[in-house]
């Protein structure tokens, strides 16, 4: 989208008090942990069948630990893992994933929580960007989410809770989810009317509320009523939930992040799934954009397990004549797994507005996405990604230009519905060529538990294009403080998911 919003932030101090709550979380989890209430019973008994006697000689290190604390029915008795040195392993067992609902367990392995269907989780993402251009705005171009050059960035703090809804067991269910992020990520992801109306002033680091949703569910119905991330594209808000800690042009400048709506979705044969709803438009949360708008999905998963998905949204948003008019936008996504450790992924995307630039001009804006995935093992998984996009008018990308005109804190053209009474002459823009980046890295679990992990990876992009005779008649470049057409960046974030 074209307009901008004005954005006010919370104190960074804030981010720091909630990365100590959330330390504080994690060494309560371990005193659970450590809690006596357990105890490991004596034999299971004697019987006089022989066979019997064999297989308890076998098992004797093997009991499960039932827990004794009053009130403790032997029905919540946990098995013992046979890889623990207590019962005659290893201690080689797995590692399994620990989470934010684990804190609030009793000492009889007990959990208001889960036993209503609820989860509490989040996750925080800590990120440094190496630019070899070392350029002077400290900025690296039209390059986002870890779009600061040389300098720490806490990207995102995540918190969130939600009940999914599940009809496994009976025909109708509800449920609903909450997300909180703040971080330098936050910015990027707001919602033109929600938290652009509420919280602080200036700086980088921002709240955001990337869902805020009700569901129902009926037998094989589900319907979403509320704020949601958008389905759209392969990568989604959560960095943590991409390969890469650097996001793709298509995603950042091509796609809408978020929708308010409501949506229903049906999965009409165990292979085939469609989705259809209606919402407010592009990342745009009241009337700012006052008009309605279409998100449909489809999504089909063949035998291979390779799966082909769709996403078309369609709806009236703001252009450069500070008006109106009809934008329409698909996104097409294909998973291969080619073996039990290689994935491949392919990704087109097509947008286009009818009267979107300042002299009447349709905009277009399109490109192809390519990535390769191969785990190693639990501990290292590799990827690559090849990316060409092209802004064909110059409608849509913008690069962070702090100071002169353009306001460091002030959302690029593109992302959001909301002008904030900005007046067009400030904003940065006119990119209109073709976008190329490479991005090549692993995903590291140092210690091979999937809540710990870290994402160094090598980035190149280069721009070939025209000329921006709207704001200075000139020829644009992207990067290095706009001399450059091209950059290459090494980034590093470690993630910690809960």
């Amino acid at each position: 989208m074209f307009g901008l919003r004005k954005l006010r932030f919370v104190d960074i101090g804030t981010g720091l008090s909630m990365m100590i709550a959330s330390a504080g979380l994690l060494a309560a989890s371990a005193l659970h942990a450590a809690d006596p209430g357990c105890a490991y019973p004596s034999g299971p008994g004697v019987c006089n069948d022989k066979i019997f006697e064999d297989a308890a000689e076998r098992l004797k290190n093997l009991h499960p630990a039932v827990c004794t604390a009053p009130g403790c029915a032997p029905a919540q008795a946990a098995p013992c893992v046979p890889a623990a040195p207590e019962c005659g392993g290893d201690g080689a067992a797995a590692p399994t994933p620990w989470g934010l609902t684990d804190v609030f367990d009793d000492s009889c392995g007990r959990n208001h929580f889960k036993d209503n269907g609820w989860k509490l989780g989040g996750n925080l993402a800590q990120s440094y960007t190496f630019n070899f251009q070392s350029p002077t705005s400290r900025y690296n171009g039209p390059v986002t989410w870890t779009d600061q050059s040389n300098q720490y960035q806490l990207n995102q703090f995540w918190l969130y809770a939600e009940k999914a809804t599940s009809t496994e067991n009976k025909d109708f269910d509800f449920g609903g989810r909450i997300d909180m992020l703040y971080g330098t990520n936050a910015r990027l992801t707001t919602e033109s009317g929600l938290e652009t109306s509420r919280w602080a002033t200036g700086g980088v680091y921002g709240v955001a509320l990337p869902n805020m949703y009700v569901e129902a569910a009926y037998k094989k119905m589900k319907i979403k009523a509320g704020h949601f991330i958008s389905p759209i594209g392969y990568f989604t808000v959560d960095t943590t939930q991409n390969f890469f800690n650097t996001i793709p042009y298509t995603y950042q400048w091509g796609e809408p992040f978020t929708h308010t709506g409501i949506m229903a979705s049906y999965q009409l044969t165990d292979n085939l799934a469609v989705s259809s709803g209606v919402t407010r438009g592009w990342d745009n949360f009241d009337r700012h954009n006052p008009n309605l708008g279409y998100l449909g999905t489809w999504s089909y998963t063949f035998a291979n397990k390779s799966n082909l998905a769709q996403v078309i949204v369609w709806s009236n948003e703001p252009n450069q004549q500070l008006s109106f008019t009809s934008r329409y936008y698909q996104s097409l996504v294909y998973t291969k797994p080619i073996n039990d450790n290689l994935t491949y992924v392919g990704q087109s995307d097509f947008g286009t507005q009818d009267q979107a630039m300042y002299d009447g001009r349709r905009a277009n804006w399109y490109g192809v996405n390519q990535y390769l995935i191969y785990k190693m093992n639990d501990k290292w998984s590799w990827g690559a990604n090849f990316e060409w996009w092209r802004d064909e008018e110059g409608f849509r990308v913008a690069g962070f230009l702090p100071g002169g005109p353009y306001a460091h804190n002030m959302a690029p053209s593109g992302i959001t519905g909301n002008y904030s009474g900005v007046p067009f002459a400030t904003l940065p823009g006119g990119y209109n060529g073709n976008f190329y980046q490479f991005t090549v890295g692993p995903k590291w679990h140092p210690t091979g538990n999937p809540n710990l992990f870290i994402r160094p990876n090598l980035r190149y992009d280069f721009y070939t294009g025209g000329t921006d005779s709207f704001l200075n008649g000139g020829r644009v470049m992207p990067y290095d403080s706009g001399t450059k057409m091209s950059q290459g960046l090494l980034v590093t974030d470690v993630c910690w998911i809960f």
